[in-house]
């Protein structure tokens, strides 16, 4: 029994036909194993049990349809028994003679135990075969590559993406931080009154001052008061100029006499 040769001519049958899907191959390659424990000796009594598991079949139903389904194809004959202290019998089928036909028939494929050269066997022999990919596996390879460089380029977008959120999310929180940092050293109305007491101003001043920038939510601009205190001063000189300026405008105007200008040209005058 070469089971190189019986192992070729079985995947040439799968390769051809269709009606078997990986579970198919899956029982037949642990009924395989069974079968060479055994010394490739028929017929071969088998467990159940220990089918499934070698198999990685998880349902007795799949289990009972594959093996039954095998033995309608001619892949083996099952011979189930239904007494439990006696296994199933199962016959295995020498596939090795499919390997030679196939080398016969086509000289361009291998033969049983052959090297990478034609067997000199074969009609033809003395060529070097390469590795044969057929137009559908071609295709199904493409595609393949296809869908994992779309899925690597679709997660490394959605890690960007979340990346940016991230972000974004940090930055924002950040800027809270800084607001109600901000807000816990704004004063209180007693606070800027007792300032201004101190700096000789107004009361009304303190009063202005505050609500000002109260309604601002202590901010210049977009920038937070870091120093409500140097605002003030500022204030209170802001407020000392423009008074200066008020009382000089009405001296200027107290000097100037009516009907005159400040270029001395008596507008009263008719033309």
């Amino acid at each position: 029994m070469n089971y190189i040769a019986h192992l070729s001519g079985f995947f040439q049958r799968v390769s051809r036909d269709y009606r078997l899907n990986p579970t198919h191959v899956s029982l037949y390659m642990a009924l395989f194993l069974q079968w060479n424990l055994c010394r490739f000796r028929n017929p071969l009594s088998v467990s159940r049990a220990e089918l499934m598991e070698i198999s990685r079949i998880s349902s007795r139903v799949t289990y009972h349809r594959c093996i039954k389904e095998l033995h309608a194809w001619g892949y083996l004959h099952y011979d189930p028994s239904y007494n439990h202290f006696r296994g199933s019998l199962v016959y295995m089928l020498d596939f090795g003679g499919e390997q030679d036909r196939n080398c016969t028939a086509n000289p361009t494929t291998f033969c049983a135990g052959a090297e990478p050269i034609v067997n000199s066997g074969c009609a033809g022999g003395g060529e070097e075969v390469g590795p044969s990919i057929n137009s559908i596996n071609k295709i199904n390879f493409i595609n393949s590559l296809n869908k994992r460089e779309a899925h690597m380029l679709t997660t490394s977008s959605e890690n960007e993406q979340v990346g940016v959120g991230k972000e974004q999310r940090k930055e924002k929180g950040c800027a809270e931080k800084e607001k109600k940092a901000a807000l816990k050293g704004t004063p209180e109305l007693e606070a800027v009154r007792a300032f201004f007491r101190s700096e000789d101003c107004q009361e009304v001043e303190a009063f202005r001052f505050f609500h000002h920038y109260s309604a601002n939510g202590w901010q210049l601009g977009r920038t937070p008061i870091q120093d409500w205190q140097a605002a003030a001063r500022k204030w209170v000189i802001n407020g000392i100029n423009q008074n200066d300026d008020g009382g000089h405008q009405e001296n200027q105007a107290a000097d100037t006499a009516p009907g005159y200008g400040r270029d001395g040209k008596n507008y009263s005058e008719p033309l």
